[in-house]
């Protein structure tokens, strides 16, 4: 998140005077999406919100409801909500608490005080997605370590069991990466696990796709809805775009030395009865079978 962007703040209110009241308030700091009722809310909301100021009575329900709701998705756990009230009763103000709320701010507002709460919090928010994002993320490479695979490989295990879809999974090593530091220096294999990683991103690029450093020169990358077919056919054009990106190296000189990978690959249809650790276990031992055959950007299972 480039934490220079203009802030994006959900509005649910219903009051047609709290609505141009937030609008002068806020309007020329931020980026103000307006819904009247909370279907309204539901359909607009979206990943890019910094902070949603919610009315606690809609015609269509209660902002604790909706509140409740925000703070049980992942994907919207952390974000702060103010809730909005001409309501002092101390039995509201404890539930927007009990529910998740950030903070209660009462009507008629005051422009000083709810300009710097929500200054205040969106701040907050944007320094911790990026201290979040900086936690899943392998420096070197820029793409995901080992903890943002672990967890979205759990959070693609779990979808995938509800939905009753496969999750594949591609494991891989860059061939002879000890004899490339041996004879090029550290510095060049370095570059040849950033070159990988790039060719990764544009291979796995489609939503839900993830691409990873595990360690070392250990990669992966998770393809949620994938078949054994299609993981494996993901890994022949990773492969392919490998073996690109060194001929591309050798056209234009540029000091990085040519480096071929293994992969192995696997898929699976979650159950009860399974987990995600024999997808990973599955997967190695194709990448076993590789890295025996030879290496050089085999790819096993062969279909």
């Amino acid at each position: 998140m480039d934490v220079n962007n203009e802030p994006t703040v959900l509005i649910v209110e219903d009051d047609p005077v709290g609505i141009a009241s937030l609008n002068g308030i806020l309007g020329d700091a931020c980026e103000l999406i307006i819904s009247q009722s909370l279907a309204e809310a539901r359909r607009l909301l979206c990943a890019d919100v910094d902070l949603i100021l919610l009315d606690l009575y809609l015609p269509d329900g209660s902002g604790l409801d909706f509140l409740r709701e925000l703070k049980a998705a992942e994907t919207y756990a952390s974000v702060p909500v103010i809730c909005i009230s001409a309501s002092d009763h101390t039995l509201d103000i404890e539930k927007a608490f009990q529910h998740g709320a950030t903070d209660y701010v009462l009507k008629p507002f005051n422009k000083t005080i709810l300009s710097a709460k929500v200054s205040t919090f969106i701040d907050l928010k944007r320094k911790t997605d990026l201290l979040a994002a900086a936690a899943k993320t392998d420096p070197l490479t820029g793409i995901g370590n080992r903890r943002a695979f672990d967890q979205q490989l759990d959070l693609e295990w779990r979808r995938a069991r509800r939905q009753n879809s496969p999750v594949g999974l591609v494991l891989i090593d860059l061939d002879n990466f000890k004899q490339i530091n041996d004879q090029y220096g550290h510095a060049q294999g370095d570059l040849c696990l950033q070159n990988l990683a790039k060719a990764m991103n544009s291979s796995f690029a489609r939503a839900g796709e993830v691409a990873a450093r595990l360690g070392g020169d250990e990669f992966a990358a998770i393809i949620p809805g994938a078949d054994l077919y299609s993981t494996v056919a993901a890994a022949h054009h990773l492969a392919e775009a490998v073996k690109s990106q060194c001929q591309g190296c050798e056209r234009y000189k540029k000091n990085c030395p040519a480096f071929t990978i293994s992969v192995g690959c696997s898929a699976a249809w979650p159950s009860s009865s399974s987990g995600a650790a024999e997808l990973i276990d599955t997967a190695d031992k194709h990448l076993y079978e590789a890295k025996e055959g030879g290496g050089r950007d085999c790819v096993r299972p062969i279909l």
